[in-house]
């Protein structure tokens, strides 16, 4: 296995990886601020104009020796109202595809938005009819896998729509964060029995903690930040919701969790998994110099369980 981290796509992610011991790193080309939709502004050219960039990436690359393990973008909408794929977005898609070929990442991670207007029928058979299409650009050289996040409405992130999609796109793997799964597995998350039974499928995964109190909904949490996106003058009233639930819930160095990352590594090789860890910081509590003592952390722990 590879231990790398997600990083913002400049040339000082290489030297900040190489730093830390890190053998690459992960660009995700979302939508921020607001997690954007893919209408905003300065999202809607940010694949293109990131390709258009690719051979400065790789002369980092070739500087530092980190490489480029995977590319993502999600939290946009991709599906529109009728079911059909939203070729603009699917553009940007397209763009970051080629920029991963260009610079050797091995995976595309990907997410697929569910539309309250059509049906769970409607928005499932959209969503396989746009994972091979993303599989099929793709090709041969880079694995496409589905991301487990809930953020920007994905929700191909559980067992019940992995069953009905991943069977329908051949070659489609799974982007997997057990971190997740605490989202609808409760106290103790559901990643052990996920793994148990899908670890077959998984072709990434993401490094992160979590600690999580009974009171904690992160569904709610998320309704709430598309609340606020969509109605701004909600904000004054709806921060104090969120303030009041992340209260339980947290997301600290990978180590220092509840999720049991030793188990969780012992199912990884009993499928024989030999991918990419990609740690993931993303805490408000642990930044600053608190946040890189538990990178470090995070990154000697990782190191101790890999074989």
């Amino acid at each position: 296995m590879k231990l790398g981290i997600i990083a913002r796509p400049e040339m000082e992610s290489f030297d900040y990886a190489k730093s830390l011991g890190l053998e690459f790193v992960e660009f995700d080309v979302n939508c921020a601020p607001e997690f954007m939709l893919s209408e905003h502004p300065e999202a809607a050219k940010n694949g293109t104009n990131l390709l258009a960039r690719a051979d400065e990436f790789n002369a980092a690359v070739a500087k530092t020796g980190v490489a480029v393990g995977a590319v993502g973008r999600w939290a946009s909408k991709i599906i529109d109202t009728d079911g059909g794929i939203i070729e603009k977005e699917f553009e940007q898609v397209k763009a970051l595809i080629d920029f991963a070929k260009k610079t050797g990442a091995g995976a595309y991670l990907v997410s697929v938005n569910y539309v309250p207007e059509l049906s769970y029928y409607k928005n499932i058979t959209a969503a396989i009819k746009y994972l091979n299409k993303v599989v099929e650009y793709a090709g041969e050289s880079i694995k496409v896998a589905t991301v487990n996040c809930m953020m920007g409405g994905n929700y191909i992130r559980t067992p019940e729509q992995w069953k009905l999609v991943h069977s329908e796109v051949p070659g489609l793997g799974i982007k997997y964060d057990p971190s997740h799964s605490f989202v609808h597995g409760g106290p103790n998350g559901a990643y052990m029995e996920e793994a148990f039974e899908w670890g077959d499928k998984f072709a990434y995964v993401h490094v992160k903690g979590v600690v999580q109190g009974s009171k904690q909904d992160e569904a709610k949490m998320w309704k709430y930040m598309d609340w606020m996106r969509e109605f701004p003058g909600l904000e004054k009233f709806v921060r104090p919701e969120l303030a009041e639930d992340g209260k339980y819930y947290d997301n600290p160095p990978a180590g220092l969790d509840a999720i049991n990352w030793r188990a969780f590594m012992a199912i990884l090789y009993k499928h024989g998994y030999d991918g990419m860890l990609s740690i993931e910081p993303h805490s408000a509590t642990w930044r600053g110099d608190l946040g890189d003592r538990g990178l470090k952390f995070t990154i000697d722990y990782m190191r101790s369980l890999m074989i």
